[in-house]
Order: C-alpha cells, then structure tokens, then sequence
C-alpha cells in the first residue's frame, strides 16, 4: 500500500521548476508529520521540527541531500509559506483522502488479542467502532459545512471561509475547497463534490444544514451523481416550511424515540415519518419531524425545538432510525472536525495569511487528525503527543 508521501506526490507543482530546491511532497509531508506532534501548529514550528528531526527523518522525507555540507537540507520557514501558498487545497485533501480510505480495516474487538495492554486494547476498540459505516447496505454518509478559519484574513480585509465534506462514521475529510471573497457556499457545493469520485458518492446520502437546502443541489446529488440527500429545512425557504407544517403530524405516530446525555444536559427527541409526494422540492420522498426537548442537569424547565428535514429516501430504503442517525451523524463535521482543528491545533489562532496557505494548514491538520484517529487514538491531543519522536510520524503516515 502507498504511504502519504506517495500521494503527496500527485499533488501538482504549481511552482517555477527553476530553482526549486525541495519536493512539493517533501514539503507538505514535513508539514503532516510535524503536526502529527504536539505544540507544531505554526509554519515557524513545521521549519523547527524540520531542523532537529534528523538526517534519517529527512532522508526518509526526501529532503535535498548538500554534497559540500555532507547533509540533508530542511527547509526554513519562507520556503513553506511560499509553496503552502500557491498549493491548491482541493488537490491535497484529495491525496489525503486517498491515503486514508486505503488504509486496511481495523481489526474488530474479536480480533484484538488479550495480552495488549489496556491502553492498546482500548485503542483497537476505538479504531474498529469507527472501521465501516453503520449497516453497509449503502454508500457511506458525507456531511457538508462550511467554517471561518478567523485569524486568517485576505489582503482586503475578508475572512478565510472553508467549505468541506467529510464522512459521517470516522470523520474523514473527503474533500475541501477554500470559498472566494466575492461568493458563498452555496455556489461551492458542486464543485466541493466533484472532488469526490463516482465510486465514494454513488448511492451515499450527502447531508447539510439549512443553507444548502437547494433546489439545484437536489436535482445535482439525485441526477448527476446518483446520490441521496438529506437536508434540514428552516426558515430560508418559508413556502417550504409552510407545507411542511401543514402535514397531519397530529396523526402521525412517533417511529423513533431516543434520549441522550452529555455536556451537562439532557436531551429527548422524538421523530416522526410521513411519505410525501408532489412536495415543492425536487425528488422529496420523506419528511421528518424531530422534537428536541433539552434541560439543563439538576434543572426541572425543559426547552422544545421542531425541526424538519427532507431526503429523496423512500420508505423501503431508509427507516425512521437509520434517517434520525444520519441527522445526529451530521454534526461529526462540527465535533470531531471543526472543534478538533479549533482546540487542538489552534486553528482560529493561526494568522498563516499568505494566498492558499491558511486553507493548505486546514487540510494538512486533516489528515493528522484523521490519521491519528484511525490509528486508534479517541483522544487527538494524546495521540499527538504520543508521536514527539520524529520516526513515529513517518511510520503513523507510512513513510519508508
């Protein structure tokens, strides 16, 4: 199996070939391996980690070998903002992507011997609840959202926003498109998409908050990529909201009833299911309900919220469980990506600014945070701080 270098390789190069010193792989895969380490989340850090990595570790890395010196070069801190700033995001979420659904299944809890410490068996367990999408009678479930990376700002003064797409059962981003000063995310949302090959989104359900609840998107996931769609439905589409409040939930029984706990509160929801036809959006075929009671713990005064949603799913292809799973599923992208890049690696803090290279940092903190959590880690500061030994990088992204 190809380790990350090699597919860091199929990164195009869009630097002048004359004088270039260092692989654009070698320099994005010094970038994932020192991130891969706690307290690297600056260009400035990368360049450190370089230096004391070691001629082995820039050996093995493919830095440019100095006959004069008699050593490996690392590259300062200049020479990664200047490639990270002209490297297209969108091809190196691709290539991580690839890495990573390459990777073999983990072995399931049966398989994990007894005699591995606590520590690894706990970390087995972890990477095999996360090994295959739930089911597997369908394609696996993607998530769309967008995120402000706020300390990074453009020359006049705009946010750098991100639109990205990951998977629902082991958060791995799939692929990633920096949106421009002058748009949105919604005119993104196909050509995010495109990113992912026919053989990952054929028959996979796409979710998306409210914003995304699209006509055009309908008819691009159903039409043109043979996928299915799940989106939440609020007041942005107020004709839309108006049918859906007008069904007959009042005779409509409760299909689906879970509780939850965590973060300090209690939450109950319960949804209802209702087949639809003739709706005011392309290939509706359900319509879910989901009310979501909330109390605070050692409270008594609970908060109520409705919310509806949409999917081209009929009846006999997705149950009233399985659709419930999919809306809780969406919020991976918010816990398990964005509030892991945010507080682990310091994301909003980072002010890297230079042309691509804050949407560059973002995919290269994604494929950290994946790989670790493939490899088992449930903890990603712990499993950064776990791999401060250069070599253990390159072997967590199979690098020679």
């Amino acid at each position: 199996m190809e380790g990350l270098l090699d597919q860091l390789a199929r990164v195009p190069d869009p630097r002048d070939p004359r004088g270039v010193r260092y692989r654009l792989a070698t320099l994005l895969a010094i970038g994932v391996c020192a991130m891969s380490a706690a307290d690297h989340d600056s260009l400035g850090a990368i360049a450190e980690w370089g230096r004391r990595c070691g001629q082995e570790v820039l050996g093995r890395l493919g830095a440019p070998y100095d006959p004069f010196a008699g050593r490996y070069r690392a590259p300062d801190e200049r020479t990664l903002r200047d490639a990270y700033g002209r490297v297209d995001p969108a091809e190196l979420t691709r290539a991580g992507f690839a890495r990573l659904a390459a990777l073999p299944r983990p072995a399931s809890d049966r398989d994990t011997p007894d005699g591995l410490p606590e520590r690894e068996q706990r970390r087995a367990h972890h990477a095999a609840r996360w090994a295959d999408p739930p089911g597997g009678t369908r394609g696996a479930a993607f998530a769309v959202d967008g995120k402000c990376l706020r300390g990074a700002k453009r020359s006049d003064g705009s946010q750098v926003f991100v639109l990205s797409a990951a998977r629902h059962h082991d958060a791995v981003t799939a692929a990633a498109r920096e949106i421009g000063a002058k748009t949105n995310e919604i005119p993104e949302f196909h050509p995010l998409l495109d990113q992912i090959d026919d053989a990952d989104l054929t028959d996979a359900v796409v979710t998306a908050d409210a914003l995304h609840a699209q006509r055009a998107h309908a008819v691009y996931l159903v039409e043109h990529r043979q996928a299915h769609y799940l989106l939440m439905i609020k007041n942005n589409q107020p004709n839309l909201v108006g049918q859906l409040s007008q069904l007959p939930w009042k005779d409509i029984p409760v299909l689906h009833r879970s509780t939850a706990r965590g973060h300090g509160r209690e939450e109950l929801r319960d949804v209802q299911l209702v087949s639809v036809k003739d709706l005011l959006f392309p290939h509706a075929r359900q319509v879910l309900r989901i009310r979501r009671k909330r109390r605070r713990l050692g409270t008594k005064k609970w908060t109520t919220e409705t919310v509806y949603a949409i999917t081209d799913l009929t009846a006999e292809q997705a149950s009233a469980e399985e659709l419930a799973d999919w809306v809780r599923g969406h919020w991976t992208i918010e816990n398990r990506v964005h509030w892991i890049r945010d507080c682990t690696f310091g994301e909003d803090a980072s002010q890297v600014r230079t042309r691509n290279a804050p949407a560059v940092m973002a995919s290269l903190r994604d494929i950290v945070r994946s790989s670790l959590c493939l490899a088992g880690w449930a903890n990603t500061a712990s499993g950064r701080r776990a791999h401060a030994d250069p070599a253990a990088s390159l072997t967590l992204h199979g690098i020679p």
